[in-house]
């Protein structure tokens, strides 16, 4: 009878207590069941932990990446972008064995393939059911997934090496208290990489005169028209990447990604284009915000450099227990704060 693998890594996101696995009483070998704690909070197992009830405001990244699968896996592309952008921005060591890394919103996996690849333990959750796609391409090679949310993380704070969480935050309703949670579920002496998109960078970006309507839209017809316009524009306009976006919302990745053949570089411009147009949230933050946010949550070697998506944040949290105490201390204090 199959169960969940890994269960030692969860905990109950309401109370922390822990979780018993019961399956389904006609589960056969499939996964499928109840996490429960002592409490009586139920959570519902099919093929991986359910610690949400529905994907929430992010529908739309559930079906871009169920659609899309592969665009952007770098195993399946045959390029290294995810590799180049993942070390590029996290400046981590590429072998990491021995250590537990927790992945916060897996989308396809296209990072959860490379952290494999270091050999780390890796501990991913989704709030859409891109976790679903992530679990069908990488549990067999020893990612552990769920389905969950970023301000209700099924795991013990302070329990991981490495915290890594690219293309997600921006897209929450409240970007400090996701960054925040982040930096709780960092061990003292372990360290975080995030990235947002930069506000000074997107300003005048085009897409903010028109996602007021796109993310309105039904995401089927949206998707539809994204998969008609997009082919069409590329054929008719020179390519002018990014410098087309201040006047077409529409993604452009001709002469940008060198390795890609013409027919990808149409599919990820397609993806791309949906995936600025259809969220519900689109907050982008400047260097100076994250840099405030990483003092107030008393992060050490603290780095902020313009990449990927926008800014790419690297940060430490301190060794000792006494450091991370006062460091949790002051961001519960300034959450507080700032929520009064």
């Amino acid at each position: 009878m199959g169960s969940p693998p890994n269960l030692d890594v969860y905990v109950c996101p309401k109370c922390a207590g822990t979780l018993t696995y019961v399956p389904a009483a006609d589960a056969g070998q499939h996964v499928r069941g109840t996490l429960s704690c002592e409490q009586a909070h139920t959570y519902p197992v099919t093929d991986i932990p359910r610690f949400v009830q529905d994907e929430g405001y992010t529908s739309n990244f559930g079906k871009q990446w169920a659609e899309f699968r592969k665009t952007q896996v770098d195993s399946a592309t045959g390029n290294t972008e995810s590799r180049d952008r993942f070390f590029n921005g996290t400046g981590w060591p590429a072998s990491m064995s021995g250590e537990t890394i927790l992945e916060a919103g897996c989308g396809s996996g296209r990072f959860t393939e490379i952290m494999l690849g270091t050999g780390a333990r890796v501990i991913s959750f989704d709030y859409s059911v891109a976790a679903d796609v992530a679990h069908d391409s990488f549990a067999s090679k020893g990612a552990t997934i769920s389905q969950a949310s970023i301000y209700e993380m099924p795991y013990r704070k302070g329990s991981f090496d490495r915290v890594f969480c690219y293309g997600v935050i921006q897209h929450t309703p409240d970007v400090r208290k996701s960054f925040f949670n982040l930096v709780e579920m960092v061990k003292p002496g372990g360290e975080i990489a995030v990235d947002v998109y930069d506000a000074w960078k997107w300003i005048f970006h085009s897409r903010y005169r028109v996602r007021w309507f796109t993310k309105r839209m039904n995401q089927e017809k949206l998707l539809a028209w994204c998969r008609k316009v997009v082919p069409a524009y590329m054929k008719v306009m020179p390519p002018m990447h990014p410098y087309n976006q201040i006047f077409v919302p529409i993604k452009d990745y001709r002469g940008a990604r060198p390795g890609f053949t013409e027919e990808q570089l149409v599919e990820y411009s397609i993806l791309d284009t949906f995936d600025m147009l259809a969220p519900e949230y689109d907050q982008p933050q400047s260097a100076g915000t994250m840099r405030r946010w990483c003092k107030e949550a008393g992060l050490t070697d603290v780095h902020i450099q313009v990449g990927g998506n926008g800014l790419e944040i690297r940060a430490r949290k301190p060794a000792t227990a006494k450091a991370a105490d006062e460091s949790t201390k002051r961001a519960l204090e300034t959450a507080a704060t700032a929520a009064a």
